[in-house]
């Protein structure tokens, strides 16, 4: 009697929406000067376990009118991404922001955004790119990971989605998704021409 064939592994890509010119010339430059006027107040990352070795960068936790832009249209489109995302709709509540500015030597590891316990309501996350121009840095790419379906156990595969640290775009993404920001290199050492975002997470209400 022949052994039954084990199905071969699914690969699950999970979709991404992704929004360039995302807000008006007028608004990003004000955006940009506030935080580069703001870098005194920014302060080393860290996470909810307080791990040091997989997240390196500086936050800053704003004040609401100046990502207000951000938020307010995040919130906006967010009905009409979510079928494209393929993930059921919500009732949106709190549309969470900080901002991020990613240095010389800033990465972030292999993480999720959901947390069923510390963070139960998170839905989607974002980050929106800006950088002071000409663009002076390098990497910062987004790695968007795959799952992989075996034995009807769902794990993170080793293939991945980029997602370019483009000025002045947002991409959105299921926030249970496995992802990990790459090493990023800033020649000068300046502040000023640091991977700036504005990033967040959309939640149920």
């Amino acid at each position: 009697m022949e052994a039954s064939a084990v199905p071969p592994p699914r690969i699950i890509r999970h979709p991404v929406a992704l929004i360039d010119d995302f807000l008006p010339e007028t608004t990003w430059r004000a955006l940009l000067a506030r935080v580069l006027a703001s870098e005194a107040q920014f302060q080393p990352s860290a996470t909810h376990d307080a791990r040091s070795d997989y997240r390196r960068s500086l936050v800053l936790n704003p004040p609401p009118d100046l990502v207000q832009p951000v938020v307010d249209r995040v919130r906006r489109l967010t009905p009409g991404v979510l079928p494209s995302l393929r993930v059921q709709p919500i009732e949106i509540g709190v549309v969470e922001a900080q901002i991020t500015a990613s240095v010389d030597g800033s990465f972030f590891g292999v993480h999720t955004d959901a947390d069923k316990l510390k963070v139960p309501k998170r839905y989607l996350t974002y980050v929106y790119y800006f950088n002071r121009p000409p663009k002076a840095f390098t990497g910062g790419e987004l790695r968007i990971y795959d799952d992989i379906l075996r034995n009807n156990k769902l794990g993170r595969a080793d293939t991945f989605n980029v997602i370019e640290p483009l000025h002045n775009r947002i991409v959105l993404f299921w926030a249970r998704t496995m992802h990990e920001v790459m090493p990023v290199h800033v020649p000068s050492r300046s502040f000023a021409d640091a991977r700036f975002t504005v990033n967040g997470w959309v939640n149920a209400a």
